[in-house]
């Protein structure tokens, strides 16, 4: 008989069906391994099956249930509560989250457009939110929201990979637009935004390009992927007072901890260090000298603060 947790594992392999690695379930599901490696050692979860051989796998159901994880830690929920809830309580985080979302029939048609591919459709949507909210109504109450939502009908099984991808690929296209069109203070101080070796998310950069240049800032943004020394290069060719670091859950962890400390010993001192987006959250304590901005609400006061 397979013994099951309630969320978290089986201690026997079932009976047929794929079984995944730690490095599949990792990439499956959008969250680190360091990551996994760590709740593990912590809360036991998630408990991996074992095979005929011996060997420790995930199945289709850690995936399920990890992309429900990750859903609630990107609604803000702390990693202990989401990883540690049981079904209905991790639905009621999701829940609590989609309930501050816009109401469903104005994120419908996104989702509508992204099954049918039509990009020019949730570009239009995004510019109408802009020019009747502003920058700061739109990534707060429509873009944040849609991202939320989407990766619940990610987790969900309502999308798939590609139709995520394909909403990603045009919210960064209105994006770049959309930083074009915000007044750059020539007297700001320059902040360098990126993501570290190994960190392809780039959606959050743009977002914190719009914040930064709102709060009397001139963004400089490197992309994605970005070696640490040339990350510091940058920052002394642009005379930047900040340098801005976007992780993804899909890189937060102890690996990640590492390079923010390594980048922090490298950068000048006076020069503030901030790490922002879902992967820089959780109950690890990260490297010191780093401020930590896990929504763009935090980002703003940041950086007024500075």
């Amino acid at each position: 008989m397979t013994r099951k947790s309630n969320a978290g594992g089986a201690a026997v392999a079932p009976q047929g069906g794929a079984t995944y690695s730690i490095g599949d379930l990792a990439e499956a599901c959008g969250i680190s391994v360091d990551t996994l490696r760590v709740w593990e050692r912590r809360y036991g979860r998630p408990e991996p099956v074992r095979l005929p051989s011996g060997h420790r796998r995930f199945t289709a159901a850690h995936v399920r249930w990890l992309r429900r994880v990750a859903t609630a830690l990107a609604a803000g929920h702390r990693a202990r509560a989401a990883v540690m809830a049981s079904e209905a309580e991790l639905e009621q985080m999701i829940a609590s989250a989609a309930a501050a979302d816009l109401p469903a029939e104005e994120l419908d048609p996104f989702f509508e457009a992204v099954k049918a591919y039509r990009e020019a459709a949730i570009v239009a949507r995004l510019w109408e939110g802009w020019r009747r909210l502003g920058p700061e109504g739109l990534l707060d109450h429509i873009l944040d929201p849609l991202l939320v939502r989407a990766g619940r009908a990610w987790a969900d099984g309502e999308i798939q990979v590609r139709h995520e991808h394909f909403l990603s690929d045009a919210v960064l296209h209105f994006l770049r637009a959309a930083r074009a069109s915000v007044e750059v203070a020539k007297d700001g101080s320059p902040i360098v935004l990126t993501t570290m070796p190994g960190e392809l998310h780039g959606i959050g950069l743009q977002m914190a390009a719009i914040v930064a240049a709102r709060s009397g800032w001139r963004p400089r943004v490197l992309g994605v992927n970005t070696p640490l020394e040339e990350i510091v290069r940058a920052a002394g060719e642009t005379r930047a007072e900040a340098v801005g670091i976007g992780i993804s859950l899909h890189t937060g962890g102890v690996e990640s901890d590492r390079k923010l400390a390594e980048l922090r010993a490298q950068l000048a001192p006076q020069v503030r260090l901030i790490a922002g987006g879902s992967g820089a959250r959780g109950a690890r304590r990260g490297p010191r000298g780093i401020s930590y901005a896990t929504t763009l609400g935090d980002l703003r006061r940041i950086l007024r603060e500075a």
